[in-house]
């Protein structure tokens, strides 16, 4: 698993004064990657990437150590976990933007892409130029947070984006209801 960019973290751990990783890190890291390959269906090339980012974590990491609090092993246990945490928060973050995103035909060419003989896809291709002229007649503020929700970021992205709270964006989304609630009033 451990591929030529991990060596060289490992190269770099020895030159830093610290000793390689022990066979039960080697184990747990193993571990830990490939059990997020697994939950997040990855390739392997995404899992050695993975493996990759935490070695190079670890070794960031050691910089920080001291063996009065804990022991080597314990410490590269605990940076693993705190890795595994914020990387299955950041896989589970891209798995939900990916199934939120709803693309809009590019302009000029609303309807066409979309056309469906059926029913169906007639409501759709229609309800789809209801929201498109809708954000387009929208407050300047409304429209440019319509265009980051769409874009799939979340509240929590686009408050760091604008340096306000997440209240004030949570705010703007609620107005952006009230102005889109006629479209769908099952949604609000």
């Amino acid at each position: 698993m451990p591929s030529i960019a991990a060596d060289r973290a490992l190269t770099c751990a020895d030159r830093s004064g610290s000793a390689a990783f022990p066979p039960l890190t080697l184990r747990q890291m193993k571990f830990r990657t490939e059990r997020l390959g697994r939950l997040y269906t990855l390739t392997t090339d995404e899992v050695a990437d993975l493996w990759q980012d935490l070695a190079a974590e670890i070794v960031r990491a050691l910089r920080r150590f001291d063996p009065n609090i804990a022991s080597r092993t314990t410490f590269m246990k605990g940076v693993m976990h705190l890795w595994y945490r914020q990387k299955c928060k950041q896989l589970r973050r891209e798995a939900e933007t990916l199934s939120r995103v709803v693309p809009l035909p590019p302009l000029g060419t609303e309807g066409f892409d979309y056309a469906d003989p059926g029913e169906r896809g007639i409501s759709e291709v229609d309800a789809r130029l209801d929201l498109a002229d809708r954000i387009a007649d929208l407050p300047e503020d409304l429209f440019a947070l319509a265009r980051d929700l769409l874009a799939g970021k979340s509240v929590p992205e686009i408050a760091a984006e604008r340096g306000v709270h997440r209240g004030t964006v949570n705010r703007l989304v609620l107005q952006l209801r009230v102005h889109l609630a006629d479209l769908d009033p099952a949604a609000n």
